[in-house]
């Protein structure tokens, strides 16, 4: 059966690090929205057609032939979450959520100020906001516990993200040997 993943998770918890080990999803997520469109991180000015897009988008993923459609967002509530359960449940695919650990408030906050560094430094062409301690703290605590009794088919709870060291990243390059230190394999090798 077709799925609809749901991850869940604040910002800096390993949603997108954990979707992008899954290649072959088809996934639908706010912060791509704003930063391949928009050329730019969070700005309330433009969240009403990122929503409106967003939606958009997620209707025509759930009616085409991929298997699974992840949305990739942080999904805190139960009142956010409901209404990606009942696309799913319209679009006969099975609702699982993927949820990421929840880790101390400051822990989490110092995550995501790296990662928002990190994209300043490698995405000039994006704007790139700060983002307020108070505003991280608020939906820290709006955070909800993620249950099957809200109508997802399975949860997976405390998803490990395995972190990558910038190292781990770049493909590695094959040493190669200078030609005069080869010796020919015994098959290829003159008889003298």
């Amino acid at each position: 059966m077709k799925e609809l993943v749901v991850l869940v998770g604040l910002p800096g918890s390993g949603k997108t690090s954990f979707r992008n080990r899954h290649p072959g999803w088809a996934v639908i997520s706010k912060d791509d929205i704003r930063r391949n469109v928009f050329h730019r991180d969070f700005d309330l000015e433009y969240e009403e057609a990122v929503d409106r897009i967003f939606s958009a988008m997620l209707v025509e993923a759930v009616d085409s032939p991929a298997q699974v459609v992840c949305v990739d967002n942080t999904n805190l509530t139960r009142a956010e979450r409901a209404p990606l359960i009942e696309v799913a449940r319209l679009s006969g695919r099975l609702p699982i959520a993927y949820v990421m650990p929840l880790l101390p408030m400051k822990t989490m906050y110092a995550r995501k100020l790296r990662q928002l560094a990190e994209l300043a430094r490698t995405h000039p062409e994006i704007s790139v906001g700060g983002f307020p301690e108070e505003r991280y703290e608020s939906m820290y605590r709006r955070y909800e516990e993620v249950s099957e009794e809200e109508g997802f088919a399975r949860v997976f709870r405390d998803v490990a993200v395995v972190p990558t060291s910038k190292r781990s990243r770049r493909p590695r390059r094959a040493r190669v040997r200078p030609a005069r230190t080869l010796k020919p394999l015994p098959l290829f090798a003159q008889q003298v």
